[in-house]
């Protein structure tokens, strides 16, 4: 702006010493338009600076940082019920969803890109790490209850620390307790009585958890047979170990085909954990494989009083489930499970027969 009165200034100083200064008035003329436009140009930057800053801090000051906490707790648990290794369009889509159908008012006061921004930063991040926070707690619990099953059923399951050598975990693997608990995990606990370990571990979480999904029917039984096959070295649950199994065991569910032991169990070798999954998905924030002292997952079999769930061994095979019942509540089988399922299957290329 001072450059241009400066050379307002010396045009018209140009002026009086001109021979033409007609031609010195037109330029001062043009000059001065320009002085005006920029002007205006300046007012309006202003104008809509101050409207952006006005934007943002009003957002800011309507959106309630325990609200956004309790949206985080709310969406995480409803995305485990059918994603246990969600991406971050179905973390974001579940988000929006839930807000849809709970609270519109709080979505209309974001424009799209505002939206995604405001998601990525304050929502993203904490619904992340609480979502790893339940896959681990569920996962931990899976574990206490096959430990407390086995035991109650007398088959008790030597302990293992979790963060043994893949060496160690081999040589855990090759006892003969764990060999025979991995061999009867779809057996029938008595003769003549259709249940099995396995559906008693789903009948005790299905009475903790109210009704679990499918998908996480699925999940508790991969943890199960991952965790027990001697055929390979894994005692953690990372995504690129477990992903297919769930996969295959939602196809089961959904054709209701009779649970064994997958016929790729002897390829399980190969999928060694590394620290990477460990900690990104097992440890994040979670209760996932915490130990005691003597390796046995906390709250396990000694401390779970299982025999009172009707797991003992006069009463186990009475109050269970069948094998043939893990789906048997149809209530589980939601529309939207159901897309899930069928979405995954074709992803994955297993489709039902």
């Amino acid at each position: 702006m001072k450059d241009f009165q400066n050379v307002v200034l010396r045009v018209a100083k140009l002026r009086s010493e001109c021979e033409y200064p007609m031609i010195v008035l037109m330029i001062i003329s043009k000059l001065e338009v320009l002085i005006t436009g920029q002007k205006n140009l300046e007012t309006r930057l202003r104008n809509i600076e101050k409207k952006l800053n006005d934007n943002n801090k009003n957002n800011n000051n309507t959106i309630d940082p325990e609200y956004v906490k309790k949206l985080v707790k709310k969406v995480s648990k409803i995305l485990f019920e059918n994603f246990v290794y969600p991406s971050q369009d179905e973390y974001k889509l579940a988000t929006e969803k839930y807000l849809k159908d709970e609270n519109p008012e709080f979505m209309r006061q974001f424009k799209k890109n505002q939206w995604i921004i405001f998601f990525e930063k304050k929502i993203a991040p904490t619904l992340v790490q609480q979502h790893r926070s339940i896959r681990g707690t569920f996962t931990s619990r899976v574990k206490d209850v096959m430990y407390s099953v086995f035991e109650a059923t007398g088959h008790k399951l030597p302990s293992i620390n979790t963060q043994a050598s893949p060496s160690k975990i081999q040589e855990w693997k090759s006892k003969a307790e764990v060999k025979r608990c991995y061999n009867n995990l779809f057996k029938k606990v008595k003769d003549g009585q259709p249940t099995t370990y396995m559906s008693l571990i789903i009948d005790k979480l299905r009475k903790e958890n109210k009704n679990p999904s499918k998908t996480q029917i699925a999940y508790a039984i991969s943890i199960c047979e991952t965790y027990l096959n001697p055929n390979n070295q894994n005692i953690q649950m990372s995504e690129s170990i477990m992903k297919s199994k769930i996969i295959n065991n939602l196809q089961k569910l959904e054709n209701r085909d009779k649970f064994t032991h997958s016929d790729d169990d002897s390829h399980d070798g190969n999928d060694v954990d590394d620290g990477g999954d460990r900690a990104a998905d097992d440890r994040a924030g979670a209760a996932d494989d915490d130990v005691t002292n003597d390796g046995r997952p906390n709250d396990g079999a000694a401390n779970d009083d299982a025999a009172n769930d009707g797991t003992a061994n006069d009463g186990a095979a009475n109050d269970g489930i069948a094998d043939d019942d893990i789906l048997s509540i149809d209530s589980y089988n939601t529309e939207e499970e159901g897309r899930y399922v069928n979405s995954l299957l074709e992803n994955y290329g297993l489709h039902k027969k």
